[in-house]
């Protein structure tokens, strides 16, 4: 009975895991497709890891490398919205809503994910969801898209951009984010796969993916993929910057609208230019009105008509800075906005340390030491910051002990003790006894009276022998003599009959899908890794003009890839 227990727990642990990794899963796919179920999904995945950390009594909560800084932002972020002048319920059911899911994906994911297997079943979710994304844009592309894009475009600066495709995620400028981010992963992955056909399916992603990314004329977009393409090349392969000029070139050629959008970037003619520069001179004079705790936590659309210097039209509502780095400091303080960027760009040095090639190797290691010598001279010079760097690490250890402690109020379930039985053992039976056909018997019988004829001969006859013959319904295909006990025992050996399906599987394919869809473990993490360093690159240079982490489906994605991140470097150490 005790034995059943256990089996029925540990079936029930492992039930609860893949639950678990089946509602990230579903997070992962739904993310640009449907929020709503995406974030249904997390509170699902979030009910089974907690049913399975309270049955597991093996299961221990890990620190990950920037807990600290989360905690922190999560905290500050709290106390914006306590402190806040705008007196809102909206303001507190944001946050909790909001952040609560951010911070879920983030810790749900993190603590979960401990497989290399379990990183592929995410980032397969996240591929499928893409290609669903980007069909959509060519259909857009192909068909046209609704009367309702034309808000998106600017009639008096380009006459001629008629569309903007936005795809799943009703927005050009959010489209190209997401679309940023995919390129990215996708070029992480494209720098460590060796087979060729994984190679062709990674450009041929990388080309549809790039070709939705110009049908959104997204300025900012475009030349965060330039600086990214710069990255990857120093990284990895200096030749993906020919393919990006020549494909750049193609467009230019094609779409001159695409390219008097992308040169207006570089001047104040665009409208939206105008509209930016004056939201960040208000933004400015939030953030030295209120630099500790700030306005609240997504109360930017409230403070703002207070601020607004440069648009007068009071029907135009303005959501957030357009700046993820100014609307971060107006809303949560200058601190929970350096605690939120030591976590984003401490993310991305982490994954991207792992991304230099082989031929850059010295560079980067030069770099590194001069760098980590610079900064122990740095430390070492002051015992403030050795204390700020010891205090760092015992925080980082105490958050997970915490974060234990209060999984422990709530009860859980010991393992059964298993009582220890004696091993069964198994009888040796000789053949004489065994209820063998009379052909086989007659077979026992004419081995033994070679073995008496010849001691040479009888151990000849204690080898296989290939000759089959048919015993029954059994095709035998040997007999064998063992020794036990000083007596030889004759055994026969049955060989099983091939099935028609085990007759296929000896034919090769005409195609070997195994080399297409297999990949090393360790060079996919490395891969995976490196895409994600690429893509919080591109966030962060788009966040420079846009503030895409205002939109949910971005930010729950960056916070999914971050405790990726982290759980990819814990797999590696």
């Amino acid at each position: 009975m005790d034995r059943i227990s256990v089996f029925a727990r540990r079936r029930r642990i492992k039930n609860l895991e893949q639950w678990t990794m089946y509602a990230l899963v579903a997070e992962a796919f739904f993310l640009a497709l449907s929020p709503t179920i995406a974030a249904a999904a997390i509170m699902i995945g979030v009910v089974t890891w907690f049913l399975r950390s309270r049955i597991d009594s093996k299961y221990k909560i890990r620190s990950l490398p920037f807990d600290v800084p989360v905690t922190i932002f999560l905290l500050i972020g709290a106390a914006s919205v306590i402190l806040s002048s705008v007196r809102s319920f909206a303001l507190i059911y944001n946050y909790c809503m909001l952040v609560g899911i951010y911070a879920l994906t983030y810790f749900v994911v993190g603590q979960t994910v401990r497989t290399p297997e379990q990183v592929k079943q995410i980032a397969q979710a996240l591929a499928a969801a893409a290609i669903l994304v980007v069909l959509y844009g060519l259909f857009q592309i192909l068909f046209g898209v609704e009367a309702a894009d034309v808000k998106w475009t600017d009639p008096e600066a380009f006459p001629q951009l008629k569309k903007r495709i936005f795809s799943t995620l009703e927005n050009p400028n959010v489209l190209a984010g997401y679309l940023d981010v995919m390129i990215c992963l996708a070029l992480g992955v494209l720098a460590k796969v060796e087979r060729n056909s994984q190679k062709i399916i990674l450009l041929v992603a990388i080309i549809l993916l790039a070709i939705c990314l110009t049908m959104t004329y997204s300025r900012g977009a475009f030349l965060t993929m330039a600086v990214v393409f710069a990255v990857y090349a120093f990284l990895q392969d200096w030749r993906v910057l020919i393919l990006f000029a020549a494909v750049t070139g193609i467009i230019a050629y094609t779409d001159t609208t695409f390219t008097d959008r992308i040169f207006s970037a570089f001047n104040m003619g665009d409208s939206s230019e105008g509209v930016r520069l004056g939201i960040w001179v208000s933004t400015t004079a939030m953030i030295s009105d209120h630099p500790f705790t700030g306005i609240g936590w997504g109360a930017y659309q409230y403070v703002y008509p207070q601020y607004n210097y440069y648009i007068a039209d009071e029907n135009i509502t303005i959501y957030h800075a357009h700046n993820v780095y100014l609307n971060f400091a107006a809303e949560v303080g200058i601190v929970g906005a350096l605690a939120f960027f030591w976590y984003f760009f401490g993310t991305m040095f982490m994954s991207l340390a792992l991304g230099a090639n082989a031929r850059y190797a010295k560079i980067r290691d030069g770099v590194e030491e001069l760098a980590e010598q610079k900064a122990s001279n740095f430390f070492e010079s002051s015992k403030f910051l050795q204390s700020l760097a010891e205090i760092k690490d015992l925080i980082n250890a105490k958050l997970a002990a915490f974060a234990e402690g209060v999984l422990n109020l709530f009860p859980s379930k010991k393992p059964p003790v298993v009582k220890k039985t004696r091993k069964s053992y198994r009888e040796v039976i000789h053949h004489e006894d065994l209820n063998f056909s009379e052909h086989t018997r007659k077979k026992f019988a004419d081995d033994d009276k070679a073995e008496k004829s010849s001691d040479d001969s009888a151990e000849n006859n204690s080898a296989l022998d290939d000759t089959a013959f048919v015993d029954g319904d059994e095709k035998v295909s040997a007999i064998e003599k063992i020794s036990i006990g000083g007596e030889k025992i004759s055994v026969k050996r049955v060989r099983l009959n091939k099935s028609s399906d085990d007759e296929e599987s000896e034919n090769s394919p005409l195609v070997d899908w195994d080399n297409v869809t297999k990949l090393d473990d360790q060079k996919f993490l490395d891969g995976f890794k490196l895409g994600i360093g690429l893509a919080f690159l591109s966030m962060a240079l788009n966040g420079l003009t846009d503030d895409l982490l205002f939109n949910i489906p971005s930010a729950i994605l960056m916070w999914q890839l971050g405790a990726l991140a982290a759980a990819i470097n814990s797999i590696r150490n």
